[in-house]
């Protein structure tokens, strides 16, 4: 009895990480989630309180490990280490690195995150990422452009333009391909092209 239960589990939360895939946690539907499990939607309810909690159950491991990854790279970015501009830009790549490690073990899962959360309490998963990357970006236009210590207002805006672009075309690389060496190959050029830009521009606000 206690394997029948697991193989329903099991099938319910397939045909959830399909569904929540294919439409987002808001317009995602209980009803369909059970057609393709083979059940009724009554028989969701045995195993999951809500389509909250379903959702849970399937989002909450990588936003938990997500929310580990931007921890420690923000406690990485506050420490006296990252003095130079290849301190900063080395951190962006292991946030890519960290990025394609979950998506390698998890990757339904972090495309749901980071593209489909919204309306569910995890919808601030891919600001969060935004907002690590602006900080990192805002201390290195600060080192190296800012004398004073204090960003222009348009130099603010550029950091923040430039990191809500990079994760931004990151989350679209994730949605729009399943290939993990597909993904990885356009990240990484993606983070190179970020990375040359933010070099250039520094290099033309020093001269």
């Amino acid at each position: 009895m206690q394997i029948l239960k697991d193989e329903v589990k099991k099938s319910i939360r397939k045909a959830a990480l399909s569904e929540f895939k294919k439409h987002g946690y808001l317009k995602a539907s209980i009803r369909q989630i059970a057609d393709a499990a083979g059940i009724t939607p009554g028989n969701i309810y045995r195993y999951f309180k809500s389509k909250d909690d379903l959702f849970d159950e399937l989002i909450q491991p990588i936003q938990e490990q997500l929310a580990e990854v931007l921890r420690v790279t923000k406690q990485e970015v506050d420490s006296t280490l990252c003095t130079e501009l290849s301190d900063h830009l080395l951190i962006l790549r292991r946030i890519d690195a960290s990025l394609m490690l979950l998506f390698k073990e998890s990757s339904t899962e972090l495309t749901i995150l980071l593209n489909l959360s919204e309306g569910s309490r995890f919808a601030s998963a891919k600001q969060d990422v935004i907002t690590l990357v602006n900080q990192i970006i805002t201390e290195v236009f600060t080192e190296e452009i800012a004398p004073s210590g204090v960003l222009s207002p348009k130099e603010q805006l550029a950091a923040s333009m430039i990191a809500t672009t990079m994760i931004e075309s990151i989350s679209l690389i994730l949605r729009d391909h399943e290939d993990g060496d597909t993904i990885k190959m356009l990240v990484d050029e993606l983070l190179y092209l970020y990375c040359t830009g933010i070099s250039e521009k520094i290099k033309l606000l020093k001269a």
